[in-house]
């Protein structure tokens, strides 16, 4: 079951959408962002900081219920919406897509945020569909997104998919990351064959996380030519501890990630505050004229190349195809399984 919350029509806050959720008007002269990753780090600065700074914006956020998605929707009364969400199960992103579509009523999405993020370092960690976890919840999740909304995005609107320099063996890690190697997505789908060559399971899950956002530049690269009137950018954060990314991790390396780094962040090397990131976010997304910048992959809001395998065009178009795949294949048999 799937629900639409908003604090501004107590109607909807326990109505499964379906026929009789409140409609957007189509004459509402606010524009509309739709975003992932929101109720923590980055995301929830950005939300924090369009609804203070930019009055003419609505929020509707993709989350999994929780106590922090509770705590999300109280900042606004009125102009943040959120769509209970598991992005680790195709369906459950599958339907939120359908219920948003149908609150739309004509109107036209602004911006796609598409943020959320995890890291796993458990071994073999699946979603619900059976999809190695970083890329079920990093890509394939947010392609299937692009994939239902991008018709709903407005003429020279925006995509922002959050990427990260760890997509590129070749960068500087401050934090000695293990990289990903190249396997065919397929492969890379898989839990137990996901990046087997990566010796160690922590190493493994960092690998794991690595390929998921060079397979976001990659579906950068692509929309980018499919959505000529959109523009789309790969953006790279980069390092900014402080935000749930070590979540996964043991409680000693927790603590340094929450407290520790982000103390010293004036003395480590490419480190970020999570106010400049989600200021950099927020740029991308409602700076006046950002067209030139689509298919290019952004640090902070320095165009850079990124890698050289980010570029390769065989290997954009097998990630696409395999994502494809899988969509079709998984809510398929769902389909199935509830006939």
């Amino acid at each position: 079951m799937l629900y639409v919350r908003s604090r501004s029509d107590k109607m909807t806050q326990c109505m499964q959408t379906s026929p009789g959720r409140r409609q957007i008007d189509p004459r509402d002269s606010r524009k509309l962002l739709v975003v992932t990753g929101a109720t923590s780090g980055i995301g929830r600065r950005l939300i924090e900081r369009i609804l203070v700074q930019h009055e003419d914006w609505t929020i509707n956020v993709f989350a999994r219920p929780s106590l922090r998605s509770r705590e999300l929707q109280r900042l606004s009364l009125d102009r943040l919406t959120v769509f209970d969400v598991d992005l680790r199960s195709l369906q459950s992103v599958n339907r939120a897509c359908d219920a948003l579509i149908g609150t739309l009523g004509g109107q036209k999405i602004d911006a796609l945020a598409l943020n959320a993020g995890v890291q796993s370092v458990r071994q073999d960690a699946a979603s619900i569909d059976g999809i190695e976890v970083a890329f079920a919840v990093n890509f394939l999740a947010h392609f299937l997104i692009a994939k239902r909304l991008k018709d709903h995005v407005r003429p020279e609107g925006r995509i922002v998919i959050t990427s990260s320099e760890v997509h590129d063996p070749n960068a500087f890690c401050l934090l000695r990351v293990r990289r990903a190697t190249w396997q065919d997505p397929l492969l890379l789908s898989d839990p137990e064959r996901s990046q087997q060559n990566i010796a160690s399971t922590v190493g493994r899950g960092e690998a794991r996380y690595c390929a998921s956002k060079l397979l976001n530049l990659m579906h950068v690269r692509h929309l980018a030519g499919e959505a000529p009137t959109t523009t789309v950018i790969a953006f790279n954060p980069s390092v900014v501890p402080g935000t749930d990314l070590a979540r996964d991790r043991n409680w000693l390396q927790r603590m340094g990630w929450q407290y520790i780094m982000p103390a010293l962040l004036p003395i480590i090397p490419l480190a970020r505050s999570l106010e400049r990131s989600a200021g950099d976010l927020l740029w991308l997304l409602t700076a006046p004229d950002v067209r030139r910048l689509s298919g290019s992959y952004i640090d902070g809001r320095s165009t850079q190349p990124g890698s050289p395998e980010s570029r390769d065009q065989a290997k954009i178009a097998r990630a696409m195809e395999v994502a494809n795949l899988l969509i079709s294949d998984r809510l398929s048999a769902q389909g199935a399984d509830r006939g």
